[in-house]
């Protein structure tokens, strides 16, 4: 060691010295950049980048030697062979290649195997350089310092290339100084090495002082030049390749309509919030789903709908407060969060969303406003973790949507029992439909004037071993939700016809199609099996459907009943008059029967205007050649009305409820006669 130093000391010019280890230190920060590269791409990418990289570590070691050298007082005249000079150099280069191929695999033992073949690659370099140092003497080596040199630069090389794979500035700094150390080490124990007996001195014949500094400067300048341009175009490839990872990063975490975060952004503030030490001691997650949203994309198109939810988000963004943010998780459903100290912070928060919801969008072909269901689940009180704050808002948003509010909706424990509840009813409901446990009751429609029975609506009902009977209210909306629905459906119009074909009489059945059924591309072919298989004539049954079957899917919808009308099976429109595009589904398509919804019978007792309705939809009815057939009917008076405006029929309370049995076709033409015969006594009183 401390020949090493007196070699330094004593036969060195220091200065050339301070260049040489500066050019070496320069050269291994570039290298570390340099090898950065190699590891961040792939494919003929890498291949240039381990092309520069060998390059760029083979002109450091290069010029750190030739500076060095040039540094060295032999105490003899000295040359240079050229091609010997230049030679170290493309052997450098060579080298140092493979090591660095093998240094950016993934396998530890590959890093310290290629980190240590760049060490060689110096070491190589070197000792070929010293063969074109030319002296008039005799160079003997001390092989130990030889050895020791090779060890040297080999494993700090290997220690250098292990520390360049971390992404920490600080050890990719200790990884250039462990590399240069190797260049240094390498060298200066290598010339401790050499020991010269000098022959002659012919000072005309070597290089002078003053030559060789100029030439070690011009060297170590025009090293620096070219590893400071492969040091900075790493940089700007570097820095292009992060701008575009940090561009798709943004795309990956923000809805690309709105430019709010997304669902992933949002679960990752989440879970960031929660981790984090020493902040705000509670969170507020809030769901909201929107309402009236859907009418806007039915009536105007889905740009409409787009146009809205980007004045929402700017809304909304608007509102925010720090502390505060909001995401879109998709369609019309949104979430925010909110870390707070006080209540007051929370419902101050809620009641500028509130507000934002207050007045109405306007646009240049439209104007829609739109509500929001909003759930709310606190921190800690409600949960600790990430997904039980999401689900509990979730149930908590549910609730809120269930009860038609406008008021947000805080979690509660209750909420978790009811969404079990429902998860054990919908499971059960899955077998339910698996094995058929459900049964069919009929309710009877007949002739407003004659009192004949026109047929039958049909109607399932499910009755639970332990539960009793479930209203079809609770459970067709869940069949829908699970994928039930059309499993469901198929049964019913099976063993509806099963069922009616073994009646004594030959009265039509009618049977509910839920939306989600028209959109089956099996439907017709489940009818015609339901039909063969029962042998019930086809207009024998009838299918009922209302306006937001149609709506759905247009075009295909009437297709399927076009098909179905073929086969001559009877199709009324059900629930008429509660739509939105009740006259456009009947310029569509030729009915066989209009049902006039509930709705409008239930006051034609007590409003002129509901009589008006429904003698304009009578009317409609007419001018169409459309039966029309009032439901609800549970009162005599409301039956003399609904024949004196000139209904078909009707169906309700009055003349029979849902039953499992048909009813008696003699009591519901009595029932019919004995209204319409006061209806007649009242108007000769009159």
């Amino acid at each position: 060691m401390m020949e090493v130093i007196t070699c330094i000391v004593q036969e060195h010019d220091l200065r050339l010295v301070a260049v040489a280890i500066i050019v070496a230190l320069i050269g291994s920060a570039a290298t570390g950049q340099l090898f950065g590269r190699i590891l961040a791409s792939r494919g003929k990418s890498r291949a240039g980048w381990i092309a520069l990289c060998s390059v760029g570590t083979g002109t450091m070691v290069w010029c750190t030697h030739f500076v060095a050298m040039m540094g060295f007082q032999a105490g003899v005249p000295v040359r240079l062979d050229p091609v010997l000079t230049l030679g170290s150099l493309g052997i450098a280069i060579l080298l140092a290649a493979p090591g660095l191929a093998l240094a950016a695999r993934r396998s530890r033992s590959f890093v310290l195997i290629g980190g240590a073949i760049v060490g060689v690659a110096i070491s190589t370099m070197h000792y070929v350089g010293m063969m074109a140092y030319r002296i008039d003497g005799i160079v003997e080596w001390r092989w130990f310092y030889v050895v020791a040199s090779v060890l040297l630069s080999s494993v700090l090389s290997a220690a250098a290339f292990h520390v360049f794979r971390s992404n920490r500035t600080a050890r990719r700094v200790i990884g250039g100084l462990l590399l240069g150390l190797a260049v240094a080490a390498l060298h200066f124990t290598g010339m401790a090495a050499m020991r010269i007996s000098v022959l002659v001195l012919r000072p005309e014949l070597g290089l002078s002082d003053a030559t060789m500094t100029q030439l070690a400067l011009g060297t170590a300048c025009a090293g620096l030049l070219f590893i400071g341009c492969a040091a900075v175009s790493a940089l700007i490839d570097g820095e292009t390749q992060s701008e575009a990872y940090r561009r798709m990063r943004r795309m990956a975490l923000h809805d690309g309509l709105t430019d709010l975060p997304n669902r992933l952004c949002f679960n990752e503030e989440l879970a960031i919030r929660r981790e984090r030490k020493g902040g705000t001691p509670h969170l507020a997650v809030v769901m909201l789903d929107l309402s009236r949203f859907k009418n806007v994309n039915d009536t105007y198109g889905h740009q409409a709908g787009d146009q809205l939810l980007m004045a929402l988000a700017a809304r909304m963004s608007d509102a925010l407060l720090p502390g505060e943010c909001i995401a879109r998780l998709g369609g019309d459903e949104f979430a925010a969060l909110v870390s707070y100290t006080e209540q007051a912070e929370v419902d101050s928060f809620l009641e500028r969303v509130g507000k934002v919801f207050t007045e109405p969008f306007t646009f240049e072909r439209f104007s829609a406003s739109v509500g929001a269901n909003i759930g709310i689940a606190l921190a800690p009180q409600d949960g600790t973790d990430a997904d039980t704050l999401l689900a509990r808002a979730d149930l908590a948003m549910y609730r809120a949507k269930g009860a038609h509010s406008a008021t947000p909706c805080f979690y509660d424990p209750t909420m978790d029992e009811a969404a079990r509840d429902r998860r054990e009813l919908a499971n059960e409901l899955r077998n339910a439909v698996a094995k058929g446990d459900f049964e069919l009751h009929y309710q009877v429609q007949a002739s407003v004037t004659t009192g004949e029975i026109s047929g039958y609506e049909v109607l399932v009902r499910w009755r639970h071993p332990s539960r009793g009977l479930i209203s079809p209210v609770i459970f067709i909306p869940l069949a829908e939700e699970i994928g039930a629905i059309i499993p469901l459906s198929n049964w019913i119009i099976a063993q509806a016809c099963f069922e009616a074909a073994l009646w004594p009489n030959r009265h039509v059945i009618a049977v509910n199609l839920s939306p989600l059924h028209l959109s089956d591309p099996g439907l017709v072919g489940t009818v015609r099996r339901a039909l063969d298989d029962s042998g019930l004539p086809a207009e024998r049954l009838a299918l009922e459907l209302t306006e937001s079957a149609i709506i759905r899917d247009r075009r295909y919808a009437l297709d399927q009943l076009r098909e179905l009308k073929a086969m001559g099976i009877g199709l009324a429109l059900d629930d008429f008059g509660v739509g939105y595009s009740s006259l456009d589904v009947l310029r569509s398509f030729s009915f066989d029967r209009i049902k006039l919804d509930k709705s409008f019978v239930d006051e034609i007792e007590r409003d002129e205007q509901a009589v008006a309705l429904l003698r304009s939809i009578v009317a409609l009815g007419t001018t169409l050649h459309i039966p029309v057939l009032a439901e609800g009917i549970e009162e005599p008076g409301q039956l003399r009305i609904a024949a004196r405006e000139g209904c078909s029929a009707i169906q309700g309370y009055l003349i029979g409820r849902p039953s499992r049995d048909l009813v008696d076709a003699d009591q519901v033409r009595l029932v019919v006669k004995h209204a319409n015969f006061r209806g007649s006594e009242v108007s000769l009183v009159a």
